[in-house]
């Protein structure tokens, strides 16, 4: 290899390096979104990406000879070619991620809405009959038919209580998530969850705002994928049961959610290395998405256990 091959090669690898920097945040934003959802396309893209090393290697030991002019226009071709695709692909799944998720948040914040409309549906009946009620049972005492009293009571007073309970119950425990599009999540999983027979309990003692630090669609997503795991592992244990929590610890937020398990004590590097996952399918897809998503936040810890049938899984915002 002649100096004059050497100083192109300098050139080249320079010119990359500038490139790629310029273009960091989009080259993680690829890694983040197109990798876990086109896989095929991105190693597709790899492979066209191997042919320009076999030039480098041919330039430098030629099998065939490639002029200076037409090897530095095929390296100026490929960078381009480089910064069109990763930032077009980048875009196009940045705006069908941004679609799918408001899509989602919509239907969450519709569900919402509706159980809170419902409610009122149901508290504004009950205050008409409210006064019917009142004189039926004053009639009755007035009587002194302890029986019809009770009649009363158990037909009438005490299953609208326990109705306005069980509606009330969820929206009271998700009332100090300050982010609508997190708390009509939590409540649409939370549903989800009661629908296949899931003891669920909420934890939110406090006012809580998802740090600025965290997108909130990401922040959105991580929520979904944890509790998403949890609903499919605890409706497959014999005890099924969903803890969730939020709250501030010093200055780090935590999102904790606990599930129970059919395995006593789960592997957890199924949870973080290879993928396969508690179970398969969507499950892993989930948990690849988790780790590709908090790698673009190095603040954020996640931490796993598992004992006693029950996986709990641990997000903290420093």
């Amino acid at each position: 290899m002649n100096y004059g091959t050497l100083f192109i090669q300098l050139i080249e690898l320079g010119i990359t390096l500038l490139i790629l920097k310029s273009i960091q945040a989009t080259l993680n934003d690829y890694t983040k979104m197109v990798l876990p959802q086109a896989p095929i396309l991105v190693w597709t893209f790899n492979f066209f990406l191997f042919f320009r090393l076999f030039l480098n290697i041919n330039f430098i030991c030629p099998l065939f000879k490639v002029g200076i002019p037409l090897y530095i226009l095929s390296g100026f071709l490929y960078i381009i070619i480089i910064v069109l695709f990763t930032k077009a692909t980048t875009r196009y799944y940045h705006y069908k991620n941004l679609t799918v998720i408001q899509d989602t948040e919509l239907t969450n914040l519709q569900a919402y809405t509706s159980h809170i409309e419902t409610m009122y549906d149901d508290l504004r009946r009950f205050r008409h009959d409210y006064k019917n009620v009142l004189l039926s049972l004053e009639g009755a005492v007035s009587s002194g038919n302890i029986k019809e009293v009770q009649d009363i009571f158990q037909r009438v007073v005490k299953p609208t209580n326990t109705n306005l309970d069980d509606q009330t119950a969820v929206l009271s425990h998700l009332e100090n998530i300050e982010n609508i599009e997190i708390k009509s999540l939590v409540y649409n999983k939370v549903m989800t969850a009661l629908n296949d027979h899931i003891d669920v309990s909420i934890e939110v003692v406090e006012p809580f705002k998802i740090s600025p630090k965290v997108k909130i669609t990401d922040a959105v997503r991580i929520i979904a994928i944890l509790f998403d795991n949890a609903i499919n592992a605890a409706k497959k244990a014999s005890t099924k049961k969903i803890n969730f929590s939020l709250f501030t610890k010093g200055t780090a937020q935590y999102i904790v959610i606990r599930n129970s398990t059919t395995e006593e004590k789960v592997d957890l590097h199924m949870l973080a290395g290879n993928f396969k996952g508690i179970s398969s399918g969507k499950h892993s897809l989930g948990l690849r998405n988790l780790r590709i998503i908090l790698a673009g936040y190095p603040f954020i810890q996640h931490n796993s256990q598992s004992v006693n049938h029950s996986v709990t899984q641990e997000i903290i915002i420093h």
